[in-house]
């Protein structure tokens, strides 16, 4: 876990008002009170993305939101496939053999 302090000083761009706005607007979910704010890896790696698409990239608010709510979903896509292939590993031979027949036949139609 990341304290407020440490969050800042890794990220010398951020202030305390960039962080309680990502708060405020749900894009940063720290535990505890305002005052013992903790971010655990996935806010303090989601801080240093915002911060780059506001200061480097010149992004508004808005913008920002809708990147970051994409880029949720192509994390979660992920997990889902990765989670997917895992359910296909665990099937029999002639199960992932008929698996891999179709995606070759349903790639070809594309």
């Amino acid at each position: 876990m990341t304290t407020l302090d440490e969050l800042l000083r890794q990220h010398h761009r951020l202030t305390t008002v960039h962080v309680e706005r990502w708060v405020a607007r749900g894009l940063l979910h720290p535990t505890g009170s305002v005052e013992t704010w903790s971010f655990e890896q996935i806010d303090v790696a989601r801080a240093r993305l915002l911060a780059e698409l506001i200061d480097e990239m010149g992004f508004d608010d808005e913008s920002v939101e809708t990147v970051v709510d994409l880029v949720d979903q192509v994390n979660t896509l992920r997990r889902q496939l990765d989670l997917l292939g895992h359910a296909i590993a665990e099937q029999p031979a002639a199960t992932r053999e008929a698996i891999a027949q179709a995606l070759v036949r349903l790639t070809a139609r594309v």
